[in-house]
């Protein structure tokens, strides 16, 4: 369903938004959809509009918002942006399900179209902090954390906010957010927060448009510090990484809902241990058996 959110700005909502900024008869589309279908809906909301797709921007490299850009750059010969880094996940997609399978080919159950999209040649990488479509004038906002280079667009009063943060029903349902720097997350959760966007509408990659991202956002930043206290803890006793990952879902009470699931939250817990170790907190070890990670014996402690 196509909901006009600013007196410019648009969200198609789904699965996964799709936002649009229409001025004069052009339109720049905010992240693609999962797959063709998703592309199909964004050309005919576009239509709806009365407006023309001249650009489509990605603001992370996660299927379900990229997996329908090569289908809508076909549809509508515009070019697609994204960041350096995302840029050459987009366009080697096969890198998101060889990262969750520890750098190997990954299996098959990871090879679906919710973790493997199409590829799609990125024309324009986005590097600096402002940027101009057919005259159409967008704020660049870094929002790193749950991918490493996501950004946000900000245009007029609205700001596209990727996958910042999550629906609270989302967190508890998936119990762990993706994560894969930890600090980084935190960091753009707490911006939230504190207010330091200066936007009227915020729309999230999932979920409901929002007015005040304050309470959802702290949602999001305590999960990911309760998950740091619930891994802290457990490293209380050397622990080898299976374990620190169960160990954790069973005291988040929650469970791995499939093989999908599993490396996504394993993801987030290895983003929590190399905050821990980055922060002098916990240490890595090896024993015959592999290795195990465990408290400092001497240093901060978490909360100091």
């Amino acid at each position: 369903m196509l909901k006009q959110i600013g007196a410019n700005t648009y969200v198609l909502r789904g699965g996964s938004n799709i936002g649009f900024i229409v001025c004069d008869g052009s339109a720049v589309v905010i992240d693609a959809g999962l797959d063709k279908d998703a592309a199909r809906r964004a050309a005919k909301a576009a239509a709806e509009l009365d407006a023309r797709i001249k650009a489509i921007i990605i603001t992370h490299a996660h299927a379900d918002h990229f997996g329908g850009a090569e289908a809508l750059k076909k549809r509508t010969g515009a070019p697609v942006y994204a960041s350096s880094f995302e840029a050459v996940v987009i366009e080697n997609p096969v890198l998101e399900p060889l990262w969750l399978f520890g750098g190997a080919l990954p299996i098959r159950s990871l090879t679906n179209k919710f973790t493997l999209g199409k590829p799609c040649r990125v024309d324009v990488r986005i590097e600096g902090d402002e940027l101009s479509v057919e005259g159409i004038k967008l704020k660049v906002v870094r929002l790193p954390g749950h991918s490493p280079e996501q950004i946000g667009i900000g245009f007029e009063d609205t700001l596209f906010c990727a996958d910042a943060f999550f629906p609270i029903e989302t967190l508890e349902k998936h119990g762990i957010p993706y994560c894969t720097d930890l600090d980084a997350a935190l960091a753009t959760l707490d911006a939230f927060v504190k207010g330091c966007f200066p936007y009227a509408h915020f729309i999230p990659g999932h979920g409901e448009p929002l007015e005040d991202p304050v309470p959802v956002a702290q949602a999001n930043k305590g999960r990911l510090e309760q998950i740091r206290d619930v891994v802290y803890g457990i490293l209380a006793i050397p622990s080898r990484e299976h374990a620190i990952l169960a160990n954790t879902a069973l005291l988040l009470n929650m469970r791995f809902r499939d093989v999908v699931h599993y490396y996504l939250c394993r993801t987030t817990v290895y983003a929590v241990l190399a905050s821990l170790e980055k922060q002098g907190l916990v240490e890595v070890i090896t024993d015959e058996d592999g290795v195990k990670w465990r408290r400092r014996i001497q240093g901060p402690s978490l909360h100091q």
